[in-house]
């Protein structure tokens, strides 16, 4: 929705003419498309924090699907899906701003993420094909990823992965979610918020140049259609092509985000938005074993940029969303909101990778995957929220219905292929072995009810809610002749309690739980039941209504029952698994976000994570693989105002990684990791462009060659090298 209405006169004098290059540059990559809205946009309120948006000098009150001003948000509804002060939200959530994204210049979400607390980013090394991120220790390749309010639902190989530069904000939830969003991982969920029209005159074009022949060009326009500014509209896209970190892989994207918006008056909006994505080269996707990585081998080490692929691989991927967004104030008191998405996935594949050495640690035991995956998913969510009081007790009452169907697709299968000598490689000459065909549907379907209510007595505020779900996992197999249908129902409730003083300091404490569904059934045929998540939080947050500035602490335990464990007792009669196994994540995450002045912005975060398998028949008293005890970041940007380098801002950040075990028996360890990140950035409004800058990113500083984690002894990831990127924006 557009995040300012304008007066007439307004609109009429931000009215300027669009470049003969920004016009370029959109029409060459016109033919594209990509969501650029959030769900339930809605005007903000009084108790709205005063913002700066997109060099504008007018002022904007922050919403919780809107721009921020700063790196300091203090709206969020990823927590509670209303607009709510994260003050008095009862469970720990961490924004990434736009004015964050555009210092950092990530180029994925999981790297948009690596100063949030509670995430570890390195579980697939510098890989970006997908968001895999694990929060307080527990994580799925984006299982757990929503955009705008709506499940990005993948299956098998087939998930979605968006752009950060077609984001407003990245925000992650930590702990159980699934009282208002379902099933889902019981470590929190990352949600990521599109950029939607606004009435403010926005014309972009960026251009970037770097290492591993990066060339990328990116456009962001967005007006108001009429005077009045009831019709507005916003169109980001961008063109990306460079070489993947690891030899014979390349990267190649197009993607363009068109939206209309209709806003007849402030109680009423729709947002129509498209999407199509294009990746024909989506990069590396692949391991290496712990020899010649985490330990020495007898060639000695691989290098970082070594694929044990070939250059024959291949791994694709086209998506497409088409939705809508509407609110409506029926009243003062009731508001309806409704949020629907259509999505398909393409994902191609066919690859050789590795899968471990042989017993001379020299010779290399290689797979190959072929897979072609159509994947189409439905989802809508339906809301009502009423605003009233009771007495002295002003109460926020959220009711709604949400449904998802997911069918996905599958033909392809996997087989053995020839191995490769680690001392010697020779690429090329290769063979592959008889295919094990996978020919087969998957589908998945969720219908949930769910009510919450928000009541505020005085400086108390309680947050209470619950649901009930009913999901359903459906596999056709075309190679066994085989239907299987399997049905879970469950209910999850969360309860949380702030006190808010008034200086800003807000304690407070939270139960949560979650649920995912288990497909497959234990010994003797009795189905899987769902997977249970319960976590107890208390926390201290900091947020000053009258200054950018925000201080979170929080402590967690954290459990996971009814995991699947091996099952033992009947190994000798095949491999079966049962649900007695439990996970327990403790720990303690501190967050620190400020812009102390014009001239200073500070970032900080500390991770301690004490994840461990509590009941296993083969893991017991072990830690998961992956997931370190100790991660922190620190980053400080300076910009320079009425000197002689007035417009000069200069950035510089750590981040710690702590060691990890690197397989789920704990028979090793991946060492820890510091890597520096730095960043030079000129503001070109001396130069008659306000608004434009140029800059440029420093990743991993001194080129440290690090292991970011290993899953197993024959999968292990190499982190990012040093990656050097000028960008360019230029702002009419």
């Amino acid at each position: 929705m557009p995040t300012k209405r304008l007066s007439s006169s307004a609109a009429k004098q931000g009215r300027t003419p669009v470049s003969a290059l920004a016009i370029t540059v959109a029409a060459a990559l016109g033919t594209l498309a990509m969501p650029a809205f959030s769900a339930d946009a809605k005007p903000a309120t009084k108790e709205d924090t005063i913002t700066v948006v997109g060099g504008s000098n007018t002022a904007q009150q922050e919403s919780a699907w809107g721009p921020v001003g700063t790196y300091v948000a203090k709206r969020s509804a990823t927590g509670t899906k209303t607009d709510t002060q994260l003050v008095k939200t009862p469970q720990s959530v961490s924004v990434v701003t736009r004015e964050q994204m555009d210092i950092l210049q990530p180029t994925s979400v999981k790297e948009a993420l690596g100063y949030t607390p509670g995430v570890m980013v390195g579980s697939r090394g510098s890989s970006n094909v997908y968001d895999a991120v694990y929060i307080r220790g527990f994580g799925s390749v984006n299982q757990n990823e929503y955009l705008d309010g709506l499940k990005l639902q993948g299956d098998y190989f087939n998930e979605a992965s968006i752009d950060p530069y077609f984001l407003e904000r990245a925000e992650v939830l930590r702990g159980p979610s699934s009282v208002l969003y379902g099933k889902s991982s019981p470590g929190g969920i990352v949600s990521l918020v599109s950029k939607r029209p606004t009435n403010e005159p926005i014309r972009e074009v960026q251009f970037k140049m770097g290492t591993d022949s990066l060339f990328q060009t990116g456009f962001d326009f967005s007006d108001a259609l009429d005077e009045e500014g009831k019709y507005a509209f916003r169109l980001t896209g961008l063109a990306k092509d460079a070489n993947d970190q690891q030899n014979m892989a390349k990267v190649k994207r197009y993607a363009v985000a068109p939206s209309f918006s209709w806003q007849p008056d402030d109680h009423t909006n729709l947002t129509l938005y498209s999407y199509l994505q294009n990746d024909p080269n989506m990069g590396y996707y692949g391991w290496l074993p712990m020899q010649g990585t985490v330990q020495p081998a007898p060639y000695g080490k691989l290098p970082a940029n070594f694929n044990e692929g070939e250059k024959s691989n291949f791994y694709s991927r086209q998506t497409r969303m088409f939705g809508y967004s509407f609110y409506h104030d029926l009243n003062d008191t009731w508001t309806v909101r409704q949020n629907l998405r259509y999505m398909q996935l393409h994902t191609n594949q066919n690859n050789v990778y590795g899968n471990g050495v042989a017993a001379d640690n020299v010779t290399l035991n290689r797979n190959y995957i072929v897979s072609n995956e159509r994947l189409n998913n439905f989802s809508v969510d339906t809301q009502a929220q009423a605003k009233f009081a009771t007495g002295q007790v002003e109460h926020t009452l959220l009711s709604g219905v949400d449904f998802m169907r997911m069918s996905n697709d599958i033909e392809g299968g996997w087989g053995i292929a020839s191995t490769l000598n680690l001392a010697n490689p020779q690429f090329g000459n290769y063979t592959k072995g008889a295919l094990n065909r996978t020919s087969k549907v998957d589908g998945q379907q969720q219908i949930g009810i769910y009510m919450q209510e928000q009541a505020e007595w005085n400086n108390w505020i309680l947050t209470a809610g619950t649901r009930y779900d009913w999901a359903k996992s459906t596999v056709e197999d075309r190679v066994a002749d085989s239907y299987s249908k399997q049905k879970d129902h469950q209910s999850t409730n969360r309860i949380g309690l702030n006190y808010l003083f008034d200086n800003g300091i807000s304690p407070y404490v939270s139960y949560a739980q979650s649920f995912e569904p288990n497909v497959g059934a234990a010994y003797g045929g009795k189905a899987f039941v769902p997977s249970k998540g319960e976590q107890y939080e208390a926390g201290l947050k900091f947020m000053p209504k009258d200054k950018p500035v925000s201080a979170t602490i929080a402590i967690y335990q954290l459990t996971k029952s009814n995991n699947l464990v091996t099952d033992v007792q009947h190994a000798n009669e095949g491999w079966y698994q049962q649900q007695t196994g439990k996970i327990r994540s403790r720990g303690l995450e501190l967050e620190g976000k400020a812009a102390l002045n014009a001239n200073v912005n500070l970032l900080a975060s500390y991770t301690y994570t004490n994840a461990e398998y509590t009941e296993d028949t083969t893991n017991k008293g072990n830690t998961p693989a992956i997931i370190p005890k100790h991660m922190a970041s620190l980053w400080g940007d300076y910009t320079f105002h009425e000197t002689a380098l007035s417009g000069l801002t200069f950035g510089a950040g750590v981040r710690y990684t702590g060691s990890s075990f690197g397989d789920e028996a704990n028979t090793f360890k991946v060492p820890a990791s510091t890597v520096w990140n730095t960043v030079l950035k000129y503001d070109l409004a001396r130069f008659n462009l306000p608004g434009s800058s140029i800059a440029l990113n420093v990743n991993n500083l001194f080129d440290k060659q690090y292991v970011s984690s290993c899953f197993a002894t024959y999968g292990c990831f190499w982190g990012a090298e040093r990656q050097v990127v000028a960008t360019a924006t230029f702002r009419f």
